[in-house]
């Protein structure tokens, strides 16, 4: 059989995995602070010298395009937009990690958590645990007020750290983005209360993307 059939091959696993990747990211399109995936693949040539001029299509590998969403207001006094560089840290299974989705509430344990269930961690690098009955007010520099009629009670501030220093990695299956080591807090991070970031993607050009997707496997 000729080889050539493996480079066949190659290109039809690239298209199938771009189909899956484009499809999750239009899947997401309404998913708070959800950033897309976009696929990077380069063309790998044969190294025999009687075919030099035979390539099969590389390995694609994912990238992670940091482009913000776009920022609507809710008037929901828990949601939260991040400004700029800013990211919130929350506790995952393995330790530490880092999101920009904002629509917070607290659990029945009395935890802030986010809106797929992940604890938010306060300055300190432990989870925000927000006293019975007590409302809870955000602050543009993260800062946490526990109200109860006429009392109020500090609770610290949220952990917001610099994203540059996630630069060059990219999303977790999970969504969440991590570093080597857990990030310092970001003293001049600042938020946004009442509003929320949206999905960096745009839902006609993924529609699009797909369609082109599929004509190039059938091809």
């Amino acid at each position: 059989m000729d080889r050539l059939v493996y480079t066949v091959l190659s290109g039809l696993g690239a298209r199938s995995r771009g189909q899956a990747v484009t499809a999750n990211n239009l899947a997401n399109a309404q998913t708070t602070g959800f950033r897309r995936e976009v696929l990077v693949a380069e063309g790998r040539y044969l190294a025999a010298d009687a075919l030099p001029s035979r390539a099969q299509s590389g390995s694609p590998s994912l990238a992670t395009p940091q482009q913000a969403g776009r920022t609507s207001a809710t008037g929901r006094p828990l949601d939260i937009a991040l400004n700029g560089d800013a990211w919130l840290a929350v506790r995952d299974g393995t330790g530490e990690a880092y999101t920009r989705r904002g629509d917070l509430s607290v659990s029945v344990s009395g935890l802030l958590q986010t809106g797929d269930g992940r604890l938010v961690l306060g300055s300190n690098a432990a989870p925000i645990s927000i006293p019975p009955g007590a409302m809870l007010e955000i602050g543009a520099d993260g800062s946490l007020t526990a109200r109860a009629g006429d009392t109020a009670t500090q609770l610290g501030r949220l952990k917001l750290v610099d994203g540059r220093g996630l630069d060059g990695r990219d999303k977790n299956p999970d969504g969440l983005f991590r570093a080597d080591q857990p990030l310092p807090p970001d003293a001049a991070a600042t938020l946004t209360v009442g509003a929320l970031e949206a999905a960096n993607v745009e839902a006609a050009g993924l529609l699009a993307d797909l369609v082109e997707q599929a004509r190039g496997f059938e091809i």
